[in-house]
């Protein structure tokens, strides 16, 4: 069964609503789309983990995703669940987490890479439940067999826990606010 997130937002604007520039609503819908594309496209699997597009479509996934929280804080309110979040230094909310990762996958050289001891741990992925690494105190340890996890330094964000939810979330935020069609 594919995931899905872009069904047609009915009439336009909710009543007292405003419709996004047309600039902006196609960047929403664009962005939509992409993220869709990239979980439906069968990447991130086990086998795929090796592949030069696994990163690759997460970092892209992840600049989709942060344009999406922004536009959503921007236009409507923010995404702001804290489930599964780890709540440290800057990371408050989810959409903090999927800032502090997008701006790891973009930018190698900033500290989000490193552990409180410094030592650096970057881009580990658990599929399913279980440890990948004890260092000094930190674990970075999925815990949910259903789930895709990427570690970044001390952060960890669950594909389906938060990508996939945060984007949900967003949709129904911002879909009402596209004219008929957009999606």
């Amino acid at each position: 069964m594919k995931w899905g997130i872009c069904g047609r937002p009915g009439k336009g604007p909710v009543k007292g609503e405003t419709a996004l520039e047309f600039y902006d609503q196609c960047e929403v819908a664009t962005s939509f789309r992409d993220i869709e594309k990239i979980i439906n496209s069968g990447i991130f699997t086990p086998d795929n983990s090796r592949s030069p597009f696994f990163k690759a479509s997460f970092i892209a996934m992840l600049i989709e995703l942060r344009a999406l929280m922004y536009k959503a804080e921007k236009y409507a309110s923010k995404i702001d669940f804290v489930d599964d979040v780890l709540q440290r230094d800057k990371v408050k909310d989810v959409s903090d987490l999927i800032k502090f990762v997008r701006d790891a996958v973009c930018h190698p050289d900033i500290p989000h890479h490193h552990l409180d001891d410094g030592g650096r741990a970057s881009f580990n992925v658990s599929f399913g439940a279980g440890c990948l690494a004890q260092i000094g105190d930190h674990r970075q340890e999925s815990l949910y067999d259903d789930d895709i996890c990427f570690f970044f330094g001390m952060q960890h964000i669950y594909m389906k826990r938060h990508v996939i939810r945060a984007v949900q979330e967003a949709h129904a935020k911002l879909s009402p606010l596209l004219d008929e069609g957009r999606l």
